[in-house]
């Protein structure tokens, strides 16, 4: 019984079930996700660590099986900024990498995460191959420009507040009670912060605000929404 055969297989089946999962490669046909799967490579990544450093070559695009993680840049102090959060089932790294460039990045698990490295080269045959596939790489690579240009544009012409009700509004979801809704943070609010542009001082005064003017609860990280209208309204 060829035991190594074996493991390659299980190996391979399972990579194929973890790009299933994610929004890029769940439509493609089994054939196709199976060769990229046999081509990819997974890696169990712990909290606080670098999945991808700033500078690093980067010829794969990663997919995030489970988890979360941030984009950041780093400061001239040492420090870094918040750029965005990576959640389960979704991409990075897809421009840079079928450009070739280095990695414009830090890339941080937020929590313990699996990713699966998926190589430029069958992709790029996979584009000729699956016209599909082409619209979904293309809608994946409209929608990062589209919110890049959202968060310049939240940046010059939002204040903190706009900024943070915004975000909360974004998470918004049904809670259970009429016209109300829970936005659970993904993040600690000093992370959180952080994306925002704003210090965790700051943040948590305008939480207070907020809670003051029958906008929000807030429970830690749960963040009840009790007047979705006052919210998009507050700061304006």
């Amino acid at each position: 019984m060829d035991t190594a055969a074996d493991q390659t297989g299980q190996n391979d089946r399972a990579a194929e079930r973890l790009l299933r999962r994610t929004i890029l490669f769940a439509n493609l046909a089994p054939a196709h996700i199976g060769n990229l799967a046999a081509l990819s490579r997974t890696q169990t990544v712990r909290r606080g660590n670098a999945i991808c450093c700033q500078g690093e070559p980067m010829p794969a695009v990663v997919a995030l099986a489970y988890g979360s993680a941030m984009l950041a840049l780093r400061r001239p102090d040492g420090g870094r900024r918040t750029l965005r959060f990576v959640a389960a089932r979704e991409c990075f790294g897809l421009a840079t990498a079928l450009h070739g460039r280095p990695c414009p990045v830090d890339v941080i698990a937020l929590t313990d995460s699996l990713v699966i490295s998926v190589p430029v080269p069958p992709l790029l045959r996979l584009l000729g191959m699956d016209p599909g596939f082409a619209r979904d790489l293309l809608r994946e690579l409209s929608d990062d420009y589209l919110a890049l240009l959202e968060e310049l544009q939240a940046s010059v012409q939002k204040n903190a507040v706009q900024r943070l009700a915004s975000y909360l509004g974004s998470l918004a979801e049904p809670n259970g009670t009429p016209h109300t809704w829970i936005a659970r943070l993904p993040v600690s609010k000093t992370i959180l912060a952080d994306r925002l542009g704003i210090t965790k001082e700051t943040m948590s005064r305008l939480l207070r605000e907020l809670m003051a003017q029958g906008a929000i609860e807030v429970a830690r990280r749960d963040i009840t929404i009790l007047d979705r209208n006052l919210l998009a309204s507050a700061g304006r």
